[in-house]
């Protein structure tokens, strides 16, 4: 999954790349990788701070609108979920996931 936003809080755009669309190119200047449980993202560094802190401090997000809160993991649909519900400002999602199967 490949993802663009911007942070309207901190003024940044941002973008997440996972599963095969973190192996379709090399690392670049100003990102970072993280790993929790096993599975890794890479970042834009403004967003890696706040997945950092997230997953230390409040390692939960809410699925949806008023929907349940579940814990934080990097599965895409759970990461997709915490940039729309805690972060906002995503513009693009290549290779989406699709419906939440939690949430149907």
């Amino acid at each position: 999954m490949l993802v663009t936003g911007y942070d309207d809080r901190t003024g940044q755009g941002y973008v997440v790349r996972t599963g095969s669309d973190l192996a379709a190119g090399d690392p670049e200047e100003g990102t970072r990788e993280i790993t929790h449980e096993g599975v890794t993202v890479l970042l834009t560094d403004g967003l890696a701070l706040l997945l950092d802190d997230a997953l230390a401090h409040r390692p939960v997000t809410r699925l949806g609108w008023g929907g349940p809160e579940v814990p934080l993991t990097l599965d895409d649909h759970t990461l997709l979920a915490w940039l729309n519900e805690s972060v906002g400002g995503v513009v693009t999602v290549s290779n989406d996931p699709g419906p939440d199967p939690r949430t149907t």
